[in-house]
């Protein structure tokens, strides 16, 4: 588990990150009550830590397994990202991100249109999650937004470093078997999500 001052320097170093960052390079109803990112129990991930993401070509966490994650959204209600034989897409965000701001809305229109195939799962991540920073709380955000995919709260970034997060938005494509198919970090277009998808369907 990361210490608070370590989480404080993570988060400043991905701002760093975001500000440097190109948008879109993919490289690159009320809200519920709802119980407090602190009290979202996690279990430790189970399997070994991805390296941290730099570039998709030749990105050495291709191929390997999944650090799987039982959780709790912010309700409470179970979340889990496992290696369940589903092809799935993990998507990581943070209130605080202009960037997560305006894809989340990008990915719900996708999601409404049916861009999400049958037997393909998409799980997001709440992280990051500072109340000094701007949005907060992150599920109030995610509720306004109509956001209707699991979430998973990750209250103390320790399931984002698991995972080699870089930069928000984080994706992490993983095929049916359990291992990573595809990362990415930017924001998305619509076709970008179609190939993203592709890329563990079927699989």
């Amino acid at each position: 588990m990361l210490a608070v001052g370590a989480v404080v320097v993570a988060a400043a170093a991905v701002i760093a990150v975001l500000l440097t960052q190109s948008p879109g390079a993919p490289a690159g109803s009320a809200a519920p009550t709802v119980a407090s990112p602190s009290t979202a129990a996690t279990q430790p991930a189970v399997g070994a830590a991805l390296p941290a993401f730099v570039a998709t070509e030749n990105d050495p966490a291709v191929g390997r397994p999944i650090p799987e994650v039982d959780g709790a959204s912010f309700d409470g209600s179970s979340v889990s990202i496992a290696a369940d034989s589903r092809p799935k897409v993990v998507l990581f965000l943070a209130h605080w991100c202009p960037h997560c701001q305006r894809e989340v809305p990008v990915v719900k229109a996708w999601l409404d249109r049916g861009g999400l195939p049958a037997g393909v799962d998409l799980v997001s991540v709440a992280t990051a999650i500072d109340p000094n920073r701007p949005n907060y709380p992150p599920d109030a955000w995610l509720s306004r937004e109509g956001w209707q995919a699991p979430v998973l709260v990750d209250g103390d970034g320790s399931i984002a470093t698991r995972y080699g997060l870089s930069a928000f938005p984080y994706w992490v494509a993983v095929n049916a078997d359990g291992t990573v198919a595809r990362r990415l970090t930017g924001e998305l277009r619509p076709d970008q999500l179609d190939d993203l998808v592709a890329s563990v369907a079927g699989s």
